[in-house]
């Protein structure tokens, strides 16, 4: 734990920052104005000292070329009696020097030499230097910056003084009030203590707005203490009444539990059950339930629909069964529940009075010994699924009203679950008409509409696999690229259908040199087509290019002119190693292609990628 905190006013906290603040910017303000000073006063004693020696220039010239060492000593003296000149030296072209005042460190102080010339000679006579000491300087600046620091510290001091007389009777006044107030603050004592004093001033502040709203607070406190109060007394009034029905509904809620936990673990276990497990599972809740609620027997009768059978979901205590024509669970064998279920949500009847002979409720109740039965519907979506009945043996026995609440939770599940199960067969037969119709797709997306063989897509593919399976091999590739000589001519003078039907022809011979697992034959243009063999070498693919060509003359297409519908073919061979794209591959293809169509087509042209 820390060591507590020295208390120190925030006012007072405020007026010592303020001041180290105020004396940090005098500070400041004082050294740029002594710099200033020092250079402005630099300056005009530099000035000074060159108008003494332009005004004494003229005489000294004068006195050093006659000679006069008189008249020199007066206008040495003369300059000396200046008091901004320290020193002064006189120097002549023959080493004569003349010195008033002249220390060892003229190189540090302000100086001034200028060339002394007479108007008889084109050459010095001299040079004169005035210097001047620093410490003229530094008095001069001094006289300059203590009356301003004086009155920038008087300044600062009163404008600080002002500062903290405000802050101790603006601030600290509200603020010592607002401490005071928060120490007589008790959760025991809010009516007596007395709300923060409120100060007036022409203006609000944050600090106004605060103790006003200490004040708000303190007032909201004691309305909620009140109200607090006369809830703790209602609910005492009440704690004696609740604890009577909480007894009362103790065992009703142990029961009630137990209930809802076993139609939670059915619940999750249909989830995962599979489809011909519903029976079973169904089956086994109308088991569970009927124990836990003791009931003599529990049945789900689920009516035969359009598609599924029907069927009935049986349990009873003493294991007996119903006869073997209710597996049909036909809709008109119980007339009784239809008609009273399509206004009520559930009624109960008595076998001697209400039930026909020969309705389905009777036939229930007669082979399973009931004496009453409780009928509720099974619906899902507004739709009528079957009946659930519940029935007992005793005819004394009474339905409690909780068994009457919780019955429709039941049907609920056997409904959701019948529900289920049909939903689980329609998506099962949607599954596999999908299935069915995928690889229908897939086989009419990997085809030419035309021609039946593969399409450019699929033949894409099978390069690029093709391609890997030779390099990872080193097994030979073979690609026959083969275009239709001249077929813009036969398809305009037979017309389109023509066309249509000798592509066709020269598609199924071309299928027939692609018979083994992995050849491929596809159509990638409007009249090429490509033939890819994997483990096929040049001299083999220049055999089968000749068949190829030979069995397109034999289909007998002829030209306007006689002559046969004729192909032009270009080979290429991957051998693996080489670094070759599947792009780059069709192209060299290509090549051989567009060689044999220069040659006069009606041939096969061929490159080898390891040449």
């Amino acid at each position: 734990m820390s060591a507590r905190k020295h208390f120190q006013p925030i006012a007072q906290r405020l007026s010592k920052i303020l001041y180290r603040i105020g004396f940090l910017l005098m500070l400041v303000i004082v050294m740029v104005y002594s710099v200033l000073s020092y250079f402005d006063v630099a300056e005009n004693l530099h000035a000074q000292l060159v108008s003494l020696a332009q005004e004494h220039r003229p005489r000294l010239s004068a006195a050093l070329w006659d000679i006069d060492p008189i008249a020199i000593t007066e206008e040495l003296d003369s300059l000396s009696a200046v008091s901004s000149v320290a020193g002064i030296a006189l120097i002549t072209p023959s080493g004569a020097r003349y010195m008033r005042g002249v220390s060892d460190e003229v190189s540090k102080e302000l100086s001034y030499t200028v060339e002394l010339m007479h108007k008889s000679s084109i050459i010095p006579v001299g040079s004169l230097t005035l210097i001047s000491d620093r410490y003229e300087i530094w008095k001069q600046v001094a006289y300059r910056v203590l009356p301003f620091a004086l009155a920038q510290l008087l300044f600062v001091m009163g404008l600080l003084f002002a500062l903290q007389l405000f802050l101790r009777k603006v601030v600290l006044r509200r603020l010592d009030a607002l401490t005071i107030h928060t120490h007589l603050l008790r959760p025991d004592h809010l009516d007596t203590a007395p709300p923060p004093p409120l100060f007036e001033s022409p203006v609000r502040d944050e600090l106004d707005n605060l103790l006003q709203g200490f004040a708000n607070l303190q007032s909201n406190l004691l309305h909620q203490q009140k109200e607090r109060g006369q809830l703790i007394h209602a609910l005492a009034e009440s704690r004696d009444q609740l604890e009577v029905e909480v007894a009362q509904r103790t065992d009703e809620s142990f029961y009630l539990s137990e209930f809802l936990q076993l139609l939670s673990k059915d619940a999750a276990r249909y989830l995962s059950m599979p489809l011909d497990g519903a029976e079973f599972g169904l089956e086994q809740t109308l088991k569970e339930t009927g124990q836990l609620m003791g009931l003599d027997t529990l049945v789900a009768v689920h009516f035969a629909g359009e598609v599924q059978q029907g069927s009935v979901y049986l349990w009873h205590k003493g294991n007996k069964k119903i006869r073997p024509d209710f597996t049909l669970a036909k809709r008109n064998l119980f007339p009784l529940s239809e008609k009273k279920l399509n206004s009520q949500a559930a009624f109960m009847m008595s076998v001697p009075n209400e039930l026909a002979e020969e309705s389905g409720e009777a036939a229930l109740c007669r082979d399973l010994h009931l004496a009453k039965l409780v009928a509720l519907p099974l619906d899902f979506n507004g739709e009528r699924l079957g009946v659930l009945f519940a029935g007992l043996s005793d005819q004394h026995r009474q339905y409690s009203e909780l068994e009457m609440r919780l019955l429709p939770l039941v049907a609920g599940l056997c409904s959701n679950v019948l529900a289920h199960r049909r939903q689980q067969l329609s998506l099962q037969e949607t599954k596999n008409a999908l299935l069915a119709a995928n690889k229908q797709l897939e086989r009419l997306a990997g085809h030419d509409a035309l021609t039946g063989i593969a399409n450019r897509r699929t033949f894409d593919e099978a390069l690029l696999q093709d391609m890997r399976r030779a390099k990872r091999h080193s097994k030979p590739l073979l690609l026959i690229v083969l275009d239709v000589d001249l077929f813009k001519q036969y398809s305009d003078y037979y017309g389109r259908d023509e066309g249509d039907i000798a592509l066709q022809k020269i598609a199924a011979v071309l299928g027939k040199f692609a018979e083994r697992s992995g050849d491929c034959a596809a159509r990638i243009g409007e009249k090429e087509f490509v033939l890819l063999l994997p483990n096929t070498d040049l001299h083999v693919g220049k055999l089968l290019a000749e068949r190829l060509r030979l069995a397109v003359i034999k289909l007998g297409l002829l030209h306007e002119d006689g002559s046969a519908l004729t192909i032009s073919q270009g080979l290429a061979t991957y051998a693996g190693p080489e670094e070759v794209s599947a792009a780059d591959f069709l192209r060299m293809a290509d090549k051989a292609l567009y060689r044999a169509k220069r040659g006069g087509r009606n041939q096969a042209q061929f490159v080898d990628l390891a040449t």
